[in-house]
């Protein structure tokens, strides 16, 4: 402890003596509000904590691009700053090319990762760079060769893991390409001064892959509890906007992609459709929308609601509205991506049915708070089964409810989680600076 602590002085005495700042964190992330990807909206909130922490943050991103986000900040064709809530933020002309096929994905990401570096380069001062692992390699390798260049920390943040969960979900076939994917990958983490996962079971998986990492972190996704409360139901504007007043809610909301298994949500309804007062309303974007709309109309299901994102600012009434929320997560994907969604789920006070693979983060995390049912994922007479049993209960998701409440406040809560990275990127920095004073 006391040579962490020392470390930390190091540092705090360098940057406040240069720049008033105790750190200039660089964050690579091609999505950034007023985006609605997820990944987009937690850097967000990590750089405004790290500001107010007394740090300086720079977000590299590129102009809104994910399925719901409005219209872009800036023109398409003009590099741009902006200063948000005390963090700076530059924008890059990234134009959009679509999301309906695969190379449409990767385009944007690859113009993103050329007009990154040279910005990235460019940059004075930097004392330590964050990337994350979506778009896969991409934001990794500008962060890795500035890195060394400037031989400052790289802290590599692993949403998903790949090539792993491009195979598990037929996008990439076993081969050639995979193969060289997961060299790459490999070679990645191994110049990672830290790596961070966001499960104990995506833990497992990068150990096996690559155990001689420099070091590996477990640091949940969080959730601001202060923005996300249990709000009365009595008192829900959602509900009231949306006619559920009167409804057992069961609630999907987040984002419809192909790792989630959202498919099943019609069947979930037609299997519920005997209990006249439930509705299933579906709340989100993403690839699975159309063909779950099609299958409700197929289906002539009259108990479903669709509905797009939401503002974040109307997540607690949003989420409140729910009776019983979903989580869902495909097995083929056990150990490479945790559905983060289930965290503002918690914050909500709201029981849980997760159909998720058994040893997966999301699993543990419901069973350890006893906040909800876990039943086999792509399961859909089990997710309905168990929504039934909450449905006669309500003493009992009442109860779960409030000690999902109270798990996400005491783990998962934004400024607890932020400050770990905080405390990471510091110490990080310190060894950094302590290298160099005994090589000088």
């Amino acid at each position: 402890m006391s040579e962490l602590l020392s470390d930390e002085q190091i540092f705090r005495d360098h940057r406040v003596n240069q720049s008033g700042a105790f750190l200039k964190v660089l964050l690579l992330s091609p999505h950034y509000p007023p985006d609605v990807a997820a990944t987009g909206q937690l850097v967000a909130e990590l750089a405004h904590d790290l500001v107010a922490a007394g740090h300086q943050a720079v977000v590299v991103a590129a102009r809104p691009s994910y399925a719901g986000s409005p219209a872009e900040p800036t023109s398409a064709w003009a590099l741009a700053t902006e200063q948000r809530n005390g963090v700076e933020i530059r924008w890059l002309p990234v134009p959009r090319w679509g999301r309906r096929t695969v190379w449409g994905r990767l385009l944007p990401f690859a113009g993103y990762a050329a007009l990154a570096a040279p910005v990235a380069a460019l940059m004075k001062d930097v004392d330590v760079v964050y990337a994350l692992s979506t778009p896969p390699f991409l934001s990794a390798l500008v962060a890795t060769a500035l890195a060394r260049v400037r031989r400052i920390p790289f802290v590599y943040n692993l949403q998903d893991v790949y090539p792993e969960i491009a195979i598990a979900l037929d996008v990439v076939q076993p081969g050639l390409v995979s193969l060289v994917a997961a060299k790459l990958e490999r070679w990645l983490r191994l110049r990672a001064d830290a790596i961070t996962v966001i499960g104990e079971d995506m833990r497992a998986v990068v150990l096996r892959a690559t155990p001689d990492v420099r070091e590996l972190r477990v640091i949940p996704n969080w959730v601001d509890t202060e923005l996300v409360t249990p709000v009365p139901t009595a008192q829900n504007a959602f509900r009231k906007q949306h006619v559920l007043q009167d409804k057992f809610v069961v609630l999907y909301s987040g984002n419809l992609g192909m790792v989630h298994g959202a498919e099943l949500l019609p069947a979930v309804a037609q299997a519920l459709h005997d209990l006249p007062n439930v509705r299933l309303v579906i709340v989100g974007e993403g690839p699975a929308k159309p063909s779950i709309l099609a299958e409700v109309q197929r289906l002539g299901l009259k108990n479903v609601v669709l509905l797009p994102y939401q503002p974040k600012e109307q997540l607690a009434q949003s989420l409140s509205a729910a009776d019983v929320s979903l989580v869902f997560q495909r097995p083929e994907t056990l150990g490479l991506v945790v559905p983060s969604k289930l965290y503002g789920i918690l914050a909500s006070g709201r029981a849980v049915v997760a159909a998720v693979p058994e040893g997966s983060e999301a699993a543990r995390v419901v069973r350890e708070a006893n906040a909800g049912r876990v039943v086999a994922p792509l399961d859909a007479p089990a997710v309905a089964q168990a929504v039934r049993e909450l449905y006669v209960h309500k003493a009992t998701r009442t109860a779960m409810g409030r000690r999902g409440r109270a798990a996400a406040c005491e783990h998962f809560d934004r400024r607890q989680v932020t400050a770990q990275y905080r405390s990471l990127f510091e110490e990080l920095v310190g060894r950094a600076a302590r290298r160099r004073m005994t090589n000088r």
